[in-house]
C-alpha cells in the first residue's frame, strides 16, 4: 500500500510541474509574438521616415496602415504609437508600445506584458507636422 500512495503522489508533483512548464512556454512565445510586432512596426516607421498611417483597431483589409498590416499577420493585439519632438531642431523619435494579455482560466492568473520600442531620430519630420497631414499620432 506504501508504494500505490508514494507513487501517485510523485505523479501528481510531475503534473504540477508540467502545468507550470506548459504555462511558462505559453507566456514566453506570447511575448516573442509581441516583440516581433513591435520591431516590425518600428521597422516600418524607420523605412518609410514616418509616412505611415497606424490605423485603427478595426482595420482589417486595409494593408496601408500598420494595424491592418499586423492584423493580416495574426496579431490582434493593442498598439500605442507616440511622437515626440527633440529640442526645437525640426527632429522627432517615436516610441512604440505593444500589448499582449495573457489569461490562465484555471488558476485566475491574467498578466498583460508590454514591450517598448523607441526609433532613431527622425531628421526633418516634426510630430506637429504629421499630426496635420494625418500620419502617425498618439493613440
Amino acid at each position: 500500500m506504501r508504494e500505490a500512495i508514494g507513487g501517485s503522489i510523485l505523479f501528481y508533483i510531475i503534473l504540477g510541474f508540467l502545468a507550470v512548464y506548459i504555462v511558462f512556454i505559453g507566456v514566453i512565445m506570447n511575448y516573442a509574438a509581441t516583440y516581433r510586432a513591435s520591431n516590425y512596426v518600428l521597422t516600418r516607421i524607420e523605412q518609410t521616415e514616418a509616412n505611415i498611417e497606424v490605423g485603427l483597431p478595426s482595420d482589417t483589409a486595409d494593408k496601408d496602415t500598420l494595424y491592418g498590416v499586423l492584423k493580416s499577420r495574426n496579431y490582434n493585439n493593442a498598439l500605442n504609437v507616440c511622437c515626440y519632438d527633440v529640442g526645437q531642431t525640426g527632429n522627432s523619435i517615436y516610441k512604440i508600445t505593444t500589448y499582449v494579455n495573457f489569461e490562465v482560466p484555471l488558476l485566475g492568473l491574467d498578466m498583460k506584458l508590454n514591450v517598448k520600442n523607441d526609433t532613431k531620430t527622425i531628421y526633418g519630420v516634426r510630430c506637429s507636422d504629421r499630426e496635420k497631414q494625418g500620419y502617425l499620432r498618439c493613440n
